[in-house]
Order: C-alpha cells, then sequence, then structure tokens
C-alpha cells in the first residue's frame, strides 16, 4: 500500500509543479502607470486670449504631419519626462509573465472628437488589424476590457502600443495643415483656438522670412538656413527666442506665447495644450480666421 502511494505522490508531484509553473506563467501582472496630469497643465489666459487662432511657418514633411497628428491622436501610452509609462486613454495594462496575453482596461469616462466615450468596442475595431498583422487576436472581456492573445511571447508590446494612436482622442482636431480646439476634451480646452501651419516655400525664403519676423506674424517659425546679414540682423531684433533642436533645426519662439516647451529632443512631441497667446494683438490673418 505505501508502495503505491509513493508511486502516485512521484506521479503527482512533478504533474503539479509544471501545471503550478504554467499558472504562474499566465498570471497576469500590472504595468505600473504614473500620472498623466504634468501632460495637461491647464493654461492660464488673460480674458480673450484663449480665443487665439495662432499662426507658424513650418516646412512641409513627415515631421510636420507627427506634430499635428500628435495634437489630435493620443497614444494608447507613452513615456513621461521620468522614462515611466503613463496613459490617458487607459486605466489598466497588465501582461502575463510569458507574453502570449495582454489585457487592456479603458480609462472611463473618456470623451471622443465624435462625442462618444472611449470603450472596449473602440479598441476592437480600431487596434484589431494592428494585432492581427502581429498573429494575434483582440477579445473583448467587458464593456471596458480587452485581451489581447499571441501565439508567441509579445514582451515589447508596451513599446508597440506608445506608437498606436487613437483617432480623435486629443485636445485638437485636424484639417489638413491647421488644427481647431476640441472644447469637449476630457481635460478641459487647449489654451488657444486654433492653430494654422504655412508652409509656402516662398514665405521660407530670405526676406520674405525675416520681414514676417520683424512684423511679428508668426508665433513661431523655423529657420530657412539662407539668410542675409542685414535681414538676420532685423531677426535678432525681433520678440523672439531662438530655440536649437537637436535634429539642427532652429525654432524663433515668440515671448507673447506663453508655455509653449517645444521638445528639443524630439520637436515632433511638442504640446500645444497648456500654451496660449498672451497678447491681445493676434497674428496677421489675411483670410479672416
Amino acid at each position: 500500500m505505501r508502495g503505491r502511494l509513493l508511486l502516485v505522490a512521484a506521479l503527482l508531484l512533478p504533474a503539479l509543479g509544471v501545471g503550478g509553473w504554467l499558472a504562474y506563467q499566465d498570471t497576469l501582472v500590472p504595468v505600473v502607470f504614473g500620472s498623466d496630469a504634468s501632460l495637461y497643465v491647464p493654461a492660464r489666459p488673460e480674458f480673450g486670449e484663449n480665443e487665439a487662432m495662432i499662426e507658424a511657418l513650418m516646412p512641409a514633411g513627415p515631421g510636420l504631419d507627427a506634430l499635428l497628428t500628435a495634437q489630435c491622436d493620443l497614444p494608447l501610452i507613452e513615456k513621461g519626462a521620468d522614462g515611466a509609462w503613463i496613459s490617458s486613454l487607459l486605466a489598466r495594462l497588465e501582461g502575463t509573465r510569458h507574453g502570449r496575453r495582454w489585457r487592456l482596461a479603458v480609462r472611463p469616462g473618456w470623451r471622443l472628437q465624435d462625442g462618444s466615450m472611449l470603450d472596449a468596442a473602440r479598441l476592437e475595431v480600431v487596434f484589431g488589424p494592428e494585432v492581427s498583422i502581429l498573429g494575434g487576436e483582440i477579445r473583448r472581456i467587458d464593456a471596458a476590457t480587452v485581451d489581447l492573445r499571441f501565439k508567441g511571447a509579445q514582451g515589447e508590446l508596451p513599446e508597440r502600443l506608445s506608437r498606436w494612436r487613437l483617432p480623435g482622442s486629443g485636445p485638437f482636431r485636424r484639417q489638413g495643415s491647421s488644427l481647431e480646439r476640441f472644447a469637449g476634451f476630457t481635460h478641459g480646452p487647449s489654451g488657444f483656438a486654433g492653430l494654422r501651419i504655412l508652409s509656402d516655400p516662398a514665405l521660407m525664403q530670405s526676406r520674405a522670412w525675416a520681414e514676417g519676423l520683424a512684423t511679428g506674424r508668426w508665433a513661431w517659425t523655423v529657420f530657412p538656413g539662407n539668410i542675409a546679414p542685414e535681414d538676420m540682423a532685423k531677426v535678432r531684433l525681433a520678440p523672439y527666442d531662438e530655440l536649437r533642436m537637436k535634429d539642427g533645426s532652429v525654432w524663433f519662439l515668440s515671448r507673447r506665447l506663453r508655455r509653449l516647451r517645444p521638445n528639443a529632443e524630439d520637436w515632433t512631441r511638442t504640446r500645444f495644450f497648456g500654451a496660449w497667446k498672451g497678447s491681445m494683438d493676434l497674428p496677421y490673418d489675411p483670410l479672416g480666421m
């Protein structure tokens, strides 16, 4: 009898060990999020200053497109200034130790630009194709939660999620090279009514660029790289701060544009939410926008 018990124990213990190890590997472990409060510091404009339509001069290209998209479509997660993960759109992100299953829960009460609230169904529709490309599937768990299931480990999924943007989730609406404030944004309205980017190559020529700066036409502009000394002398006297970006570009930023902090490491990640035009002298607007 004792021999049988020992035999059963010898067979069960490895099975229990394997089962316990598999259960351990399939346990969901949370990704710790920091607060997103620093991303949406409210503007403090004087009366009427938050109604400014801002005009800027920048060359067209993928960088400009990324800059404008970032104001309108938020990533599922991103890294804060301290390197920690933060999210405006997700309340929770969990992954198993083997990396083949991930659970995403949306942040409650997040309003999208079409007037709806963010829910699991929106994640399923928007990001289903992205999951399929990785050989996985997305399953809705409840109204707020989805599971992403993969055949192989996806340990780098947080990095991928930081590149997946949800259309219409940000504080601005985009039309071409213009932005319009989304008044129903969850963290409140942004500090200016809209932004129009001018990319006319003729305006980037030395004389036109310098004269525009000298007259204070643009809230900010990018150095075109071909300026006559007499024109640059006018620019140096204009009320702009000269900011050098890591990619070699130079921004001239109006001192009247408050709390716009260009990201020198990657200027396409610059945020417009908390900025406002700190003067009632609004930019020249020949189209009456």
